[in-house]
């Protein structure tokens, strides 16, 4: 449904890219690469590693993605949806609540709706 990466690993990985290309230009000595690459390289790493952040949902499971994680919730074993303008949550049978990553308030109908025709309940919205 939602998945997004990460806007921090983006914006680090351009200002790093800009910093880079003033230090090519003016000369830089070798220790400013040695301090620019390797910040480089973790944005890089974690753009290419971290899946995103959102939710999958299927006609058997929801899946949470949080970033490096991801947890699976039988649809089964969902109680109800609860909605707030800053928060989403998931509650199970058992009371446990499980939840969202904030992009997925991005579009809350969709999510309404994906929801009531896989049988969850939506509450306080």
């Amino acid at each position: 449904m939602v998945r997004q990466r990460s806007a921090h690993a983006w914006a680090g990985l351009a200002a790093g890219l800009v910093m880079l290309a003033l230090a090519a230009d003016r000369g830089a000595p070798g220790w400013t690469w040695a301090l620019l690459a390797p910040c480089i390289l973790v944005c890089v790493a974690q753009i290419a590693l971290c899946p995103g952040y959102g939710i999958r949902l299927s006609d058997r499971a929801l899946s949470v993605l949080t970033g490096y994680g991801e947890r699976v919730v039988p649809l089964c074993g969902i109680d109800h949806l609860r909605l707030t303008p800053t928060r989403g949550v998931v509650v199970l049978a058992d009371g446990e609540e499980v939840a969202l990553p904030r992009q997925v308030l991005r579009d809350t109908l969709l999510l309404i709706r994906e929801s009531t025709a896989r049988g969850i309940p939506v509450r306080a919205l």
